[in-house]
């Protein structure tokens, strides 16, 4: 624990060192996933996800069943039907999450969306006030009304009206292909089949949230999706999900190849040194300027390989001012290790 003179000195160095402010958020540190993360849909993992068992409320006209949730030859099934359960829906549907947190990085997903009018299959992220948080949320959406095309689109606070479509150039509908996001503090670029398509950079949205996959029709939003024709069974087919704390992969990266549960953070491996963000084995005032200019958004990445993990001070799986912060205070001496060492 920081001594008293020590946490009024950081929030000092926090009002006055950068015209940055800090989003709090209320997921606990180890909630919050940091390491490469990957999930093959060959089974129910109840020790990662959970199907949900309860109503959104419209623009959602089902309700989540678990029974909608269904595996089978390595892909994990989402398939809308009749409800017959006394909801008061008329359909039911299914929605897979994570239990865990994921902050910035990059997640993908490789899927097969549903093709009728008035229907969304999607990929997210998402968090809100069911989790004592602000409404955060990054989309991948095909509209069952037309699947040569995907929309993007994101939220803070609850806030939206980002949404970009990007014509694909094939129909989704008729085979796997993988889409992604890359999520940093002052952009999201968004992938097809890994070639960057899009990005954005306003409005970017700051708490981590769950990883969600869902199936479901409209009610209300006929101009959006086109007005639902009732058609059922109706199936989306997902094979993996994948998420990458450094970012976008590139050929140097080796993960596991086997789904990993989250854990509270491990300790950091040696060869890693804390705050070295140019990669140089020192912690030192060219560190702190590259901190600087990537939370005021002139770079997005660090010289070191270790990118995050060399520049997340606190563990908390952020990099923001809290960590710039702290550097200053070791910089000046008044810490001599980190939170996360």
């Amino acid at each position: 624990m920081l001594s008293m003179y020590l946490k009024k000195l950081c929030i000092a160095i926090l009002v006055s060192s950068l015209a940055i402010v800090h989003t709090p958020f209320n997921v606990p540190a180890a909630q919050v996933v940091n390491t490469y993360f990957e999930a093959n849909f060959s089974n129910f993992d109840s020790n990662l996800f959970e199907s949900a068992n309860w109503p959104n409320g419209n623009p959602f006209n089902c309700v989540w069943r678990p029974s909608q949730v269904s595996f089978s030859n390595g892909s994990m099934f989402l398939t809308l039907t009749r409800d017959d359960t006394g909801s008061g829906y008329p359909y039911k549907s299914g929605e897979y999450r994570t239990k865990a947190f994921f902050g910035y990085g990059y997640y993908e997903v490789k899927m097969k969306p549903a093709k009728n009018v008035g229907i969304v299959s999607s990929f997210f992220t998402y968090t809100g006030p069911s989790d004592n948080n602000p409404w955060d949320e990054i989309d991948i959406e095909f509209l069952g009304k037309d699947t040569t095309m995907v929309q993007f689109n994101w939220y803070k606070n609850g806030v939206g009206g980002n949404e970009y479509y990007h014509r694909l150039g094939f129909d989704a509908s008729q085979d796997f292909h993988t889409y992604g996001f890359e999520w940093r503090p002052n952009y999201i670029s968004y992938y097809v089949d890994g070639v960057k398509v899009y990005t954005g950079t306003r409005n970017i949205p700051s708490t981590p949230g769950k990883i969600m996959m869902n199936l479901w029709p409209g009610i209300g939003v006929d101009e959006w999706l086109g007005r639902f024709d009732g058609r059922t069974p109706i199936t989306a087919e997902y094979k993996y999900i994948r998420y990458y704390p450094d970012g976008f992969p590139t050929a140097t990266q080796t993960p596991t190849a086997t789904p990993t549960p989250y854990q509270p953070p491990t300790p950091t491996p040696q060869s890693v040194v804390i705050g070295d963000l140019n990669y140089d084995n020192r912690v030192d005032s060219i560190d702190y300027a590259y901190l600087k200019m990537y939370l005021l958004g002139q770079i997005y990445d660090f010289p070191t390989p270790y990118d995050m993990q060399a520049a997340d001070l606190n563990g908390d799986g952020k990099i923001d001012s809290i960590d710039y912060a702290y550097l200053k205070m070791y910089l000046l001496g008044f810490i001599n290790k980190f939170p996360v060492q």
